[in-house]
């Protein structure tokens, strides 16, 4: 009887570590994917700086960039919505609070390029380093 206690004890007490494994191994992929987005994203917004302002041309010249360009950001914001919602299951929500910021906060700084804003945009590129350290932190 003994024998058969302690095998029960041990094949729950292994499926428990089985599943932690299991939960750590799922966290750890969400986490590295919401870290390549964050980084991915923040990295890409230095491409759109550059255009801005070196931009020289005139403002239709301008609106045809954004027109090419702006969905090819809006993508890459959407992905990372996928990303955070696909892996909720897995973050806490302070993560959660500080992924969603940096989504809006990137919005906010493609409207400002995107509007030619210089400052406004520069202000917003510096928003999304404290997001991204912020992030990186936790």
């Amino acid at each position: 009887m003994s024998a058969f206690a302690i095998a029960i004890l041990t094949f729950k007490k292994d499926r428990n570590k089985s599943n932690q494994d299991f939960l750590f191994q799922e966290k750890v992929l969400a986490y590295k994917e919401l870290i390549f987005h964050v980084n991915f994203i923040f990295e890409s917004f230095f491409d759109i700086m550059d255009e801005m302002l070196d931009h020289e041309g005139s403002n239709i010249k301008w609106e045809k960039f954004l027109n090419k360009e702006s969905e090819y950001y809006d993508g890459l914001i959407a992905d990372f919505y996928n990303s955070i919602f696909s892996a909720l299951p897995t973050i806490p929500s302070d993560i959660y609070k500080e992924l969603i910021k940096f989504g809006q906060d990137s919005t906010q700084f493609i409207t400002s390029a995107f509007d030619k804003n210089e400052a406004l945009t520069i202000e917003a590129h510096e928003k999304l380093d404290k997001n991204l350290i912020n992030i990186l932190i936790l």
